[in-house]
């Protein structure tokens, strides 16, 4: 096991970068797709792990985009996007929207909820919201949500991401 490490951040962008991908790679996060509709009805969806509840009263979550994503513009022109949570054994679902394609949603069956955005099958939870704040902070944008209605199934194990790998969490 190696020692832990203290750096300071001295505005050596590759450096400080890297060390804070080390450190970040150091908490555990779940795994989502984002998906939403472009306005010729085009399906959008990108894999993204920055993804938290934000408030109960009223029912918030938000998720962090890269300002370099392609799906930026289509999410923020959409004002309804969907965050589905991966089960472990989805690891496929979240490679496939990571991968820069023609049609990430090809063979794919999604339903639509009442706002036509696509909910993709088989997953822990689905999330339909409707942007309710945008924030720019740094090199993302973050896109605060009023969830209209959500699914879940707690029966699965999540799909996590961990020190830049997909690996399993075994519940109990």
């Amino acid at each position: 096991m190696s020692p832990s490490r203290t750096i300071t951040l001295d505005g050596d962008l590759i450096a400080d970068a890297r060390a804070l991908r080390d450190a970040f790679g150091c908490f555990t996060t779940g795994v989502t797709v984002v998906t939403t509709c472009a306005g010729d009805g085009r399906q959008v969806g990108f894999t993204v792990n920055a993804f938290s509840s934000v408030s109960l009263d009223p029912p918030l979550a938000l998720v962090c985009v890269d300002l370099k994503a392609s799906s930026l513009p289509v999410l923020e022109q959409a004002g309804k996007f969907s965050v589905n949570v991966l089960h472990a054994d989805q690891e496929d679902m979240a490679r496939r929207f990571t991968v820069k394609s023609e049609d990430r949603f090809a063979g794919l069956e999604c339903e639509t909820w009442d706002h036509g955005v696509p909910i993709l099958p088989g997953c822990m939870a689905n999330f339909e919201l409707e942007t309710e704040q945008v924030i720019d902070a740094g090199d993302h944008r973050i896109f605060i949500g009023r969830i209209l209605k959500v699914r879940f199934d707690p029966e699965h194990e999540p799909l996590v991401y961990l020190r830049g790998q997909f690996r399993r969490v075994h519940t109990d």
